[in-house]
């Protein structure tokens, strides 16, 4: 054994190593975290990981989808037993297919476990090395050692046992005219890679290509600043975005000699993106787009690996299986499940098609990057036609016509991120689109069409909708629009504007006190009847609201916010807010009038009377119903704060069966970015509203329902904030002289 894995000398080294990455890494916080232009993306940036299935079919189906992507590049693990298996049988049709191949080769878990002390583990692990250099030398490019060395959960692995791995392929490989790359630290965690790579050098046994899975799923956007290296007050001075990991890992790996970088697993699960979005399978394919840019942008990476290829929860096709494996697919792809008759590919799959065709080979000639709004890349591709690919960050929108001059826009052709012609788009926003274009151009430094900051106002993109902001010399604010018929939706808004709205007939008054609501029927056709929210600022709140938004632009926010989660509120329709102090002066919020509506207060109301059923429903299940909405509603990063039984609308559909959906949403909290931030004293600031009207043993009942669908039980004083609740309203109701009177003796 190496005298530098023995404990006595191995660990002081290795603290030498850590102390260096420490530093190393402080050295390199100043990198720029700004995308490059000039540059030339690399015909072979883009590659996938792939895996064997059981039937020998499922290799057509990989080349053939491979040959659809025009990617020639793909990754795949191979293990112990491979040779023998499916993963052999797909490994020589990839060869026959002329594709290029990195084999990342592994023990099984359980001989990982027992490399370092074991002998015989040793051996089997050199053989094994041996096996594969010798039948794949020449013909597979790239032979990649160990797995995820800093998530021993799954590799396996110890540090010990995966730098003695590395030792033993580098003594292999010395036989051998082939090229090894490491050490394939998951996530963004540098300091892994730096004192890795140090102990390699220190061992000689540095790899040729510096590997990582550069993954930023946990941050949610590809252009968001990491707030986990220090905390959330750091996150904006380190700037620590997807550029500027890619460079710092780079840095790392010149150090040693290591000068290629390349990312060799990464993706969004559904799974997770089911947690934060109303259509997940769409900011799948707007997070690969953006990603890949933005990582072409860094000038860091010489290629990047998706993963997987196939598979239900993360693949770019969908394998149609339930289940997912024991050992995460990041740490051993080993095989796909399923039936290739079953495979979908998915929208994601359809964009890394296109865009990657057409960005394979591309020099980019300029970039305009706000870490915080919006990104406009402007290429020309390896045909020499130029093209633009442009977004925002998420629920923001940016006007076409303050970015591009009229006459670019009137040649221009426009396409989303499957290449699909778009008509007349209006505003850039989440979803990334191609601008295909004349020639090169200059985007317009002034946005005349958009007085509020982009991250302002929350817009709402969505299969059926497109928000779009509005500014005039008294008003700002914005309007909703059908995506199918937005130019002619855009003419007939200002109908609606505040100027004219007070001369439409009220169909309706819901309200007229503090703030005035009612009804005007929709000259916009969208829906039948239009409700319109007067909001009025009125003693004290003349002071406490002047540094707060409006109360029209928090509905609008908090409503789109929600939908972009996937939690019903009536449609938001417009809301308009003064240019100066808009806090403090006069409001205006529209959304959708909901008919046939009742709400929960009406089903409590039924239930203390002691009915058996209320529209068809008994007493459990309306329980059951409320509570998992509620739950949701809180699980998707949303408390409401003002849920009594009357905010909560209750709506049949079609077939009958009953949707909530939240109403007076002006005091809702909505949290975006990564994490839970939603806390039990959270969960109970809606709970203790939502249950009010119920007695403590229907609260109850109420509650065990909720904990079903949280999937775990709440704190055993949960009722401790509704005997505040319940002391707190009868104060509230005393000092405004609606106590009850006693009944009278007889």
């Amino acid at each position: 054994m190496n005298k530098l894995l023995h404990p006595l000398y191995g660990y002081p080294t290795a603290a030498r190593e850590l102390l260096n990455a420490v530093g190393l890494c402080a050295r390199l916080i100043g990198t720029d975290h700004q995308p490059d232009a000039g540059l030339v993306i690399p015909k072979d940036f883009f590659g996938v990981n792939v895996a064997p299935g059981e039937d020998p079919a499922c290799d057509d189906y990989v080349i053939d989808r491979l040959q659809e992507l025009d990617i020639r590049q793909v990754r795949m693990d191979f293990s112990y037993g491979s040779a023998e298996g499916p993963a052999h049988r797909l490994l020589e049709r990839l060869l026959a297919a002329d594709v290029e191949i990195m084999l990342d080769l592994l023990p099984p878990i359980a001989q990982a476990q027992i490399l370092f002390e074991d002998v015989t583990a040793q051996q089997r692990w050199r053989d094994f090395l041996e096996d594969c250099f010798g039948a794949y030398q020449g013909r597979v490019s790239l032979f990649e050692i160990g797995n995820t060395p800093n998530r021993g959960k799954w590799s396996g692995l110890s540090s010990q046992g995966f730098l003695l791995a590395n030792i033993l392929g580098q003594e292999v490989a010395t036989n051998f005219d082939i090229r090894l790359v490491g050490p394939n630290v998951s996530d963004f965690e540098p300091l892994y890679n730096a004192t890795y790579l140090g102990m390699f050098r220190r061992l000689g046994v540095t790899p040729d290509i510096h590997s990582d899975n550069l993954f930023v799923e946990r941050v949610v956007e590809p252009e968001a600043f990491d707030h986990r290296v220090l905390g959330a007050m750091a996150r904006k001075p380190l700037k620590l975005n997807l550029i500027k990991k890619a460079r710092i890992l780079k840095a790392i790996g010149a150090r040693t000699g290591t000068n290629e970088l390349m990312c060799t697993y990464t993706c969004w699960t559904i799974k997770r993106l089911q947690r934060r979005a109303a259509w997940p399978e769409q900011k799948r394919t707007d997070y690969l787009v953006r990603y890949l840019a933005l990582a072409a942008a860094s000038n860091a990476l010489s290629r990047v690996y998706w993963g997987p290829l196939i598979c239900s929860r993360d693949g770019l096709i969908d394998d149609g299986a339930n289940d997912y494996p024991m050992i995460d697919q990041v740490s051993f792809y080993e095989k796909v499940k399923g039936n290739p008759e079953n495979f979908a590919p998915t929208l994601a799959f359809h964009a890394m098609a296109y865009i990657a065709k057409r960005l394979a080979g591309a020099q980019c000639l300029s970039v305009e990057h706000d870490p915080d709004g919006a990104s406009m890349f402007q290429y020309s591709d390896k045909t020499g036609r130029h093209f633009m690919l442009a977004w925002t960050r998420d629920g923001q929108v940016k006007h076409l016509d303050a970015v591009l001059a009229q006459g670019v826009l009137d040649q221009a052709i426009f396409r989303d991120a499957t290449g699909q012609e778009l008509a007349n788009p209006l505003v850039i926003n989440e979803h990334p689109m191609v601008i295909e274009l004349q020639g090169p151009c200059q985007t317009q430094a002034s946005d005349k069409s958009q007085s509020l900051s982009i991250d302002q106002v929350v817009h709402l993109s969505s299969p059926q909708w497109q928000s779009i902001s509005y500014s005039d010399l008294h008003w700002h604010g914005a309007h909703m629009l059908r995506a199918e018929s937005r130019e002619q939706d855009l003419v007939l808004a200002q109908q609606l504007h505040p100027g004219k709205l007070e001369q439409l007939e009220a169909t309706q008054v819901l309200r007229d006190a503090r703030n005035r609501l009612w009804n005007v029927a929709d000259p916009r056709g969208i829906c039948e009847q239009v409700t319109v929210k007067l909001n009025r600022v009125k003693g004290i709140k003349h002071f406490t609201y002047r540094f707060y938004p409006s109360k029209g632009r928090r509905h609008w926010n908090n409503a789109c916010d929600m939908l972009r989660k996937g939690v019903a509120t009536p449609l938001p329709i417009a809301f308009f807010e003064a240019r100066q102090q808009p806090g403090i002066r006069d409001s205006w919020y529209l959304c959708q009038f909901v008919p046939g509506a009742f709400s929960a207060r009406d089903v409590y109301a039924s239930i203390n009377r002691g009915e058996a059923e209320f529209e068809g429903l008994d007493k459990e299940a309306w329980f059951r119903l409320i509570s998992g909405f509620v739950c949701s509603m809180h699980n998707k990063q949303i408390i409401h704060r003002d849920l009594s039984s009357g905010n909560l609308l209750l709506v049949k559909d079609q077939q009958g069966n009953v949707c909530p959906m939240a109403i007076d949403i002006g005091r809702v909290r909505a949290w975006s970015g990564p994490g839970s931030k939603v806390q039990t004293r959270h969960r109970m600031l809606d709970l203790i509203r939502i249950a009010y009207k119920l007695n403590w043993n229907d609260r109850q009942r109420f509650i065990k329902h909720y904990e079903n669908h949280l999937g775990k039980s709440l704190s055993a004083l949960w009722r401790v904030p509704f005997w505040y609740y319940d002391c707190k309203q009868t104060v509230k109701k005393a000092l405004k002289g609606k106590r009850r009177q006693k009944p009278a003796k007889r």
